[in-house]
């Protein structure tokens, strides 16, 4: 009888041509993808994901796990994926793991950041991986107003319907907006994200960019919980799921 044996895979993929990460008939997504070509080294095994990402949104540090019954290295099998995906999504880190590791259950912290830029014009070369605040914005106000952010809140306000989420409150442990190679990226990690958290969190911070929000604004919306006074929910193109990190693994 063979033996079975659980790997931790990391994934990068462009979320350009996904409906997101979750499997859907007759639709291509990053699991779908990702199984099919599982299934030409192990039939039926399934891959579980630390969390499900958007249509059109990036990962540069996705982590999955699956079981496989047999016994191959984790650099062997590492390149036997990669034969079989298609050139946006690759396997960027492969080992074994102990049967208790779960790719979402055991995940302790993640990093998020959502990539911005300024211009007169909208760049049609960066649509599919940035989001165009507007002529200007001012970076030390978003930066301000992120750090807002940080700590233990209720973030009701910064999530929109079709959660199943049973409670509210998550940790932020790092928040901020930097300027990098003529881009405004703003960089935040948490215990973990309600749905498009991330990306209304970053709606408000373009409003404040723009001088149209106050970080007193954000720290407001933790207070009251008040979802309208976070209307804006960032387009999903520029947001990149950049890591995922467990205790001893």
């Amino acid at each position: 009888m063979r033996s079975r044996m659980r790997y931790k895979i990391v994934l990068e993929y462009d979320g350009s041509a996904f409906h997101g990460w979750q499997r859907q008939i007759g639709l291509r997504t990053v699991q779908g993808e990702t199984e099919r070509a599982l299934s030409h080294i192990s039939l039926g095994a399934s891959v579980t994901a630390s969390g499900r990402t958007d249509e059109g949104v990036h990962a540069l540090g996705q982590v999955a796990h699956f079981d496989y019954f047999g016994e191959l290295d984790a650099q062997t099998l590492a390149r036997a994926l990669n034969h079989w995906l298609p050139e946006d999504i690759s396997v960027v880190g492969c080992s074994v793991v102990p049967d208790s590791f779960d790719a979402r259950k055991s995940a302790k912290r993640k990093t998020y950041e959502y990539v911005m830029y300024t211009s007169p014009v909208p760049s049609p070369l960066r649509r599919t991986r940035e989001c165009r605040i507007g002529d200007r914005a001012d970076v030390a106000a978003m930066n301000a107003a992120a750090s807002r952010f940080v700590g233990t809140h209720d973030f009701s306000a910064f999530m929109t319907s079709g959660s199943s989420a049973k409670t509210f409150t998550r940790t932020i442990y790092s928040s901020s907006v930097t300027e990098r190679d003529g881009r405004m990226v703003f960089r935040i990690t948490g215990s973990g994200f309600l749905y498009n958290m991330v990306r209304i969190m970053a709606g408000a911070l373009m409003r404040v960019g723009r001088g149209e929000k106050r970080e007193e604004d954000i720290e407001r919306a933790l207070s009251t919980g008040d979802r309208r006074l976070m209307p804006d929910v960032a387009p999903p193109e520029a947001l990149y799921l950049v890591s995922v990190e467990y205790d001893g693994i």
